[in-house]
């Protein structure tokens, strides 16, 4: 997770083949560049927001870098208590169940060995 007024670039990968690779996040000034590899035996496929795949074939290569025109975001809240909000609400953070009282149940301690 990262707070939208990070300036970043953060490179998730979707489903892996390898529990190794993990998500990282970069300065929003680097250029990253992820290429096919030209000995690859396959293509592979891009999607940019998960919105129309394009096919790369071997040797292709798709550079990535932030947009000098960033998209200005609203929020009722502002951006930070609205972030802390959703995340809280999402992952429940900072919440506790209501427990149950016992009631009338009474718990038994005493094993066969107490006699």
């Amino acid at each position: 997770m990262v707070h939208p007024e990070v300036q970043s670039i953060l490179l998730t990968p979707i489903c892996p083949h390898s529990l190794s690779f993990r998500p990282v996040v970069f300065p929003d000034h680097m250029t990253l560049t992820v290429e096919v590899p030209k000995d690859s035996r396959a293509e592979m496929w891009c999607s940019f927001d998960g919105k129309h795949r394009t096919k790369l074939s071997p040797g292709d290569a798709v550079d990535i870098r932030s947009s000098r025109w960033p998209v200005p975001m609203i929020s009722a809240l502002g951006a930070t208590d609205d972030w802390f909000l959703s995340v809280r609400e999402g992952l429940h953070w900072n919440q506790r169940k209501v427990q149950k009282g016992l009631g009338s149940q009474r718990i038994d301690t005493t094993t066969a060995t107490d006699e």
